[in-house]
């Protein structure tokens, strides 16, 4: 036979169109699997930012609360120890301090969450961290005649 009748081979021609839609596909669940990464850290993040907000709102009214009971606190920090949180490492730090004014404290309420150490095994939570400062009038004392 001769070789000028036999058709081409295109067997080398079907290798490489399949070659590139296997890297077009690997490509596109790349790209969604890096999507699908950012979004999720991204609702973490503003999941984090929310349950340390709640943090520094219930700092607040828990050093209300313990003013009204006794004008001697002068604060504390405090862990919560409330299992959803655990992985984020909860911190709440108040501080109450005398100012210059009489009978006028300056109140400072410090909520953390995420990482506190640098420690290689944390979880991939970034510290947030939210303050509130402000001055809080003790009652007068009330005459008893």
């Amino acid at each position: 036979m001769n070789n000028r009748n036999r058709p081409p081979s295109r067997t080398g021609t079907l290798i490489v169109c399949v070659l590139v839609c296997m890297g077009v596909a690997t490509t596109i669940m790349s790209l969604s699997t890096i999507g699908a990464i950012r979004a999720r850290r991204s609702i973490q993040k503003s999941h984090q930012l929310r349950q340390t907000q709640y943090l520094l709102d219930a700092g607040v009214l828990l050093c209300a609360k313990q003013l009204q009971a006794s004008t001697e606190y002068r604060g504390e920090t405090w862990r919560p120890k409330i299992q959803s949180l655990q992985r984020l490492n909860p911190e709440i730090t108040i501080t109450v301090q005398q100012t210059q004014q009489s009978r006028v404290l300056q109140i400072t309420v410090v909520a953390q969450t995420g990482n506190h150490s640098t420690d290689a095994e944390s979880l991939d939570h970034r510290k947030i961290k939210r303050t509130h400062q402000f001055d809080y009038r003790l009652d007068a004392p009330k005459s008893t005649n």
